[in-house]
């Protein structure tokens, strides 16, 4: 399995950056009941549009995804597309796991699916950073290896009304056929950085995934202390 550095920045929306030193103290701290309700949403992951190798007597090339990949059932590589579901569904599922573990009512939801007016959302893009520090849409597949990944995130409260996009498109006349759409992260997306250790890409994931728990827990009870009595 390729092991590759990785350093990972997740912009929290809506997140302040003492998530990171209060999130000890926010995991353990339990939650009145009823337990806060939040739906964690797939993050959005593109997938390079490429034909593997068909050729008499070639392997199929290794994969250069989003993370370091390994082997896929059979010893052999996943496509982008598997490898891109892969990654989606780990995330989801370990920060899903993540939050029940802090108290929290966590429940994955489907594309698409109908949401209530109560509770909260988590959504989240991956992103790259080009040659002029522009954010675009990462990518898996071939030449779209990457070693600094963003994952911009955003917890939000269903009572809103009319929950913006977390990003929006950007003129790409300059993008020198970068990969991956180009956007701009909408103001509301507020930075919060955590720096990721060496690993595979299992660890990573489950890595990331506890970081945003910690932000969204320690979200959660800023807006429980905030609630009028």
């Amino acid at each position: 399995m390729l092991h590759r550095f990785l350093q990972c920045t997740v912009m929290a929306g809506c997140l302040s950056a003492a998530a990171i030193v209060n999130a000890a103290a926010a995991d353990s701290a339990p939650f009145a009941a009823p337990a806060p309700v939040v739906y964690v949403a797939d993050f959005d992951l593109d997938v390079a549009n490429v034909t593997p190798d068909s050729g008499p007597g070639q392997r199929v090339r290794r994969l250069r995804g989003l993370l370091p990949s390994g082997p896929g059932p059979m010893g052999e590589d996943k496509n982008p597309q598997d490898h891109a579901k892969h990654i989606v569904d780990e995330m989801a599922e370990a920060l899903t796991d993540d939050l029940k573990k802090a108290g929290v009512d966590a429940r994955r939801s489907a594309p698409g699916q109908p949401l209530p007016a109560s509770g909260w959302q988590v959504r989240g893009v991956f992103l790259s950073v080009d040659d002029g520090n522009r954010l675009r849409r990462a990518m898996v597949g071939f030449g779209a290896g990457q070693n600094d990944i963003q994952v911009a995130v955003s917890c939000d409260s269903l009572a809103t009304p009319d929950l913006p996009p977390l990003y929006q498109a950007v003129d790409e006349a300059d993008s020198k056929g970068m990969p991956g759409a180009a956007i701009k992260l909408n103001p509301y997306v507020i930075a919060a950085k955590f720096v990721m250790a060496s690993g595979d890409e299992k660890k990573t994931i489950k890595k990331t995934a506890q970081q945003i728990a910690d932000a969204v827990v320690e979200k959660l009870h800023g807006a429980a202390q905030s609630k009028p009595q």
